[in-house]
């Protein structure tokens, strides 16, 4: 039996990539037919890897990273507990019971109608480099830019990676501005849209009420929201609601939220479930021992052999 406690942990969109698919056909090749035949009747087209839109993005990572959850679970491994990144935190939900898939792909097609309707912006991901750092550049550009929303801190991701985001020439200056400080480089991960900081608040009251109208249900686990890093037990659809219409404009705080997790559960093992392997990196990047750390989706690898020995890999883990 399992002596250590195990946690599933869900992507953001950041996590998309055009062969995201084809990968997971490499391991169940029905599974990836019924997320091309969804994507096909949401999109109104074939999904070929291509993104046009955020509400297409949005909808691919949700549906592959919902595959892989069925394939996970299929395997025989059962979470205790999980939470999600971002747009990851809707597949939380729909693992915890509060929405079922399809009402949780509803809402997320909402989203992704409300984000492309949202504010324009730019995102970008900077490491290494120290919060107290990065929120002194931003304050420093805002101050250049005379703008009180120009750019802030959107992700709080781990010790030494954050993400900023605001309007494009705030975003561009904030980085200039690291290079030429601290010599660090940092990566544009959205081009359309600055999430989590408060230009992008407007999104937010677009979207709640598709929140309010969403068919919550009594969560068989604990909601681990990204904005207060602290889990709500019995969570009601109001704490959803509100949680989720201030996770559109306020930092993700997912740090916290796993530092919190870790202090709850004694030394848990971490999946990410989802595609890509943006989570397991982060984490095991000086955080957490990556022998905790897993994820399913192995990339050049791909194989029903290689995820079943994945699957082996993590039940060792949680018998070590």
């Amino acid at each position: 039996m399992a002596s250590r406690p195990l946690i599933f942990v869900f992507p953001g969109q950041s996590s998309r990539d055009a062969a995201m698919i084809d990968r997971l056909a490499c391991v169940d090749a029905r599974c990836a037919a019924e997320v091309r035949s969804t994507l096909r009747d949401k999109l109104g087209r074939h999904f070929d890897g291509e993104f046009t839109s955020n509400y297409d993005i949005q909808l691919a990572v949700f549906e592959v990273t919902q595959a892989w959850l069925a394939l996970v679970r299929a395997a025989g491994l059962q979470e205790q507990a999980s939470a999600g990144l971002s747009l990851g935190e809707y597949s939380h939900l729909a693992a915890i019971g509060a929405l079922s898939r399809d009402a949780a792909r509803d809402l997320v097609a909402a989203r992704g109608r409300c984000y492309d309707a949202g504010p324009a912006g730019m995102m970008a991901a900077i490491f290494p480099l120290s919060l107290d750092e990065l929120e002194k550049l931003c304050a420093s550009v805002r101050e250049e830019f005379a703008d009180k929303q120009a750019v802030a801190v959107a992700n709080i991701n781990s010790s030494t990676q954050n993400v900023i985001a605001g309007t494009a020439a705030a975003v561009e200056r904030t980085l200039s501005l690291a290079e030429e400080l601290h010599f660090v480089n940092g990566q544009i991960i959205e081009h359309r849209i600055p999430m989590h900081v408060p230009r992008f608040a407007p999104a937010s009251e677009t979207l709640r009420p598709a929140l309010q109208a969403a068919p919550w249900q009594s969560p068989q686990a604990d909601y681990w929201p990204n904005v207060d890093a602290q889990l709500i037990a019995e969570a009601q659809p109001a704490d959803f609601i509100d949680c989720l219409t201030r996770h559109v404009w306020q930092p993700v705080l997912w740090r916290a939220t796993i530092e919190a997790m870790r202090t709850r559960f004694i030394d848990p093992v971490f999946v990410e479930v989802g595609p890509l392997q943006v989570l397991a990196r982060m984490m095991s990047r000086k955080w957490i021992d990556p022998k905790r750390v897993f994820a399913l989706d192995l990339m050049y690898t791909t194989s029903p052999a290689a995820f079943a020995e994945r699957i082996e890999e993590i039940k060792r883990a949680l018998a070590d």
